[in-house]
């Protein structure tokens, strides 16, 4: 839990979070937590919105998880969940150490580690791997050797944030593996150093077909909403490496989340920030009409989204937000882009 990025009232929640006995915790016990730690709120009418904005804090600090949608009042606004779960550490593994094991060359530090009985058992395994030439396999990605290693495809990702990959240990190399990256569908529209990504497939064909071929853009990318949080990183697949990626998508909760986490995906892995297309979103706030959204966003969540874009358009598109509604990145479309000369720069 980071405790230093939450509020007062919020801080006061997961500090009772932390000791409450069970896993869930009912919305009715939520609302009294919420008035031990701000009295104020005691009978205040916007008592509702502000757990609301609270608990997007706790989950974003790794306190709580939330349940699915079918499990939220809907009885008043905003609708709140019934329940939340209290995301606990798990509980420290017993260690064994690794001296007794014959080890091959290639893990011979295997002698001096304590882990516990389920790392121990992979690194077994690995050592089986080398016994049995290994090393002259041929390079597969990285999910197919963790299948043949280890019984479960995605187990070698996880070791790899682990001791046994710290320099001078274990290396993909020495696995004969490699990461691979999810595939994006894209269109090369001119020879410009820049990407733009387009989270809907009909906003991306307008914009495909009329981005002038001379400008910045030479690469049109359809971003498929969510799964750019994943993809994002085949942008080093890119034949040519991009200079700077621009983002365009609805202007919704989701919308925003969607290069905002993909942004912390790419600057982990040193590939260019996901910035916003600034004259697609004044395009969009100048010509869309929005319409409501079943659960409109807290302040909060508001916030901390909006912030991803720049002030020209930032405070317009909070106050969208913060009207519970949202816009279509559709609305910016093959007529409106004609009419508008199919701006050349972003």
């Amino acid at each position: 839990m980071n405790a230093l990025a939450l509020g007062v009232t919020a801080g006061r929640m997961a500090q009772e979070l932390e000791a409450w006995p069970r896993r869930q915790v009912r919305l009715a016990e939520l609302q009294a937590l919420l008035v031990t730690a701000e009295p104020a709120l005691a009978h205040a009418p916007d008592r509702r919105a502000r757990l609301a904005e609270v608990l997007d804090e706790l989950v974003d600090a790794g306190v709580v998880e939330l349940p699915g949608e079918r499990s939220y009042d809907r009885s008043a606004k905003p609708a709140l969940p019934r329940f939340v779960r209290v995301e606990r550490p798990p509980r420290p593994a017993r260690r064994v150490s690794g001296a007794g094991v014959a080890w091959r060359p290639e893990l011979a530090w295997g002698g001096e580690l304590s882990v516990d009985a389920q790392t121990l058992a992979d690194l077994r395994a690995i050592n089986g791997f080398f016994r049995d030439g290994g090393s002259e396999r041929p390079i597969v990605p990285l999910r197919e050797r963790s299948l043949q290693l280890f019984g479960y495809e995605k187990r070698l990702e996880t070791l790899m944030g682990s001791q046994l990959f710290a320099p001078g240990r274990l290396t993909l190399e020495q696995l004969r593996c490699e990461e691979v990256h999810p595939p994006f569908v894209y269109q090369v529209i001119g020879a410009g150093p820049d990407v733009l990504v387009v989270e809907n497939h009909h906003t991306f064909v307008s914009l495909c077909r009329l981005l002038p071929a001379a400008g910045d853009v030479g690469v049109v990318i359809y971003g498929a909403g969510a799964h750019f949080k994943g993809s994002v990183t085949f942008l080093a697949d890119l034949p040519t490496p991009p200079r700077r990626v621009y983002y365009f998508g609805d202007l919704d909760i989701d919308g925003l989340d969607i290069p905002v986490h993909a942004n912390t995906v790419a600057t982990a892995v040193n590939l260019p920030a996901v910035e916003p297309a600034t004259w697609l979103y004044e395009l969009l706030l100048g010509h869309g009409r929005s319409v409501p959204v079943e659960n409109p966003p807290t302040h909060y969540r508001v916030r901390k989204l909006t912030a991803w874009l720049p002030e020209e358009v930032r405070a317009d598109a909070a106050a969208v937000l913060e009207r519970g509604e949202r816009l279509a990145q559709e609305w910016v479309g093959t007529e409106l882009l004609v009419a508008r000369g199919g701006k050349a720069g972003l």
